[in-house]
């Protein structure tokens, strides 16, 4: 169910208020943005896609039936229109080819000199190792920890199962903690 006070927004939208709309834009274009540049990586394209997102949702806002979190159904819309907008340009979805594998240590912790690092650093090597994700990767990671999004959440915008959107976030976790300690140790 989407918040009752975005729920009054969405309705006066679907009822056709301009001004209703551009509230809700407001409220989700950054969340929007966010995910779109997770999977384009370029700031001009994820611009692009963004307004076209919008414009789909107004148009198919009468298909919003309320029965879930609108979120949900508008990461829904920005996901397929930027997989969609990718095929359609031939962009290269943003990957850094790299072998993330280390059979020894399955289970492993972020760089013990991390304590002698400020704060600012972290989060420096933090948003460095994001972008080394694959773009399904960046997205998934970027929707529970950013967007404060559910595994259920996300689940349905990516299409994945439950299990296998918790198997990727442990995953990519380990994947994160490996490039942190090489930026560290760098």
């Amino acid at each position: 169910m989407a918040k009752s006070n975005d729920l009054y927004w969405i309705q006066r939208a679907k009822a056709g208020d301009i001004s209703a709309f551009s509230h809700v834009v407001s409220i989700y274009q950054g969340m929007v943005y966010n995910v779109i540049l997770r999977l384009v990586n370029n700031k001009e394209d994820a611009e692009d896609i963004m307004q076209e997102v919008f414009v789909k949702v107004f148009k198919s806002l009468s298909g919003f039936k309320e029965e879930s979190e609108f979120s949900t159904w508008l990461y829904r819309i920005a996901y397929n229109t930027t997989l969609s907008e990718l095929r359609k340009k031939k962009m290269v979805l943003y990957s850094f080819e790299n072998n993330f594998s280390n059979p020894e240590n399955e289970d492993i912790d972020i760089h013990d000199d991390i304590d002698d690092v400020s704060t600012e650093e972290q989060i420096q090597y933090l948003e460095q190792a994001i972008k080394m994700l694959n773009s399904d990767e960046a997205l998934i990671i970027t929707l529970f920890y950013l967007d404060d999004q559910s595994i259920e959440q996300i689940s349905k915008v990516t299409n994945l199962t439950i299990a296998n959107v918790k198997v990727k976030l442990h995953r990519i976790r380990k994947k994160l903690a490996i490039e942190i300690n090489k930026l560290i140790e760098g």
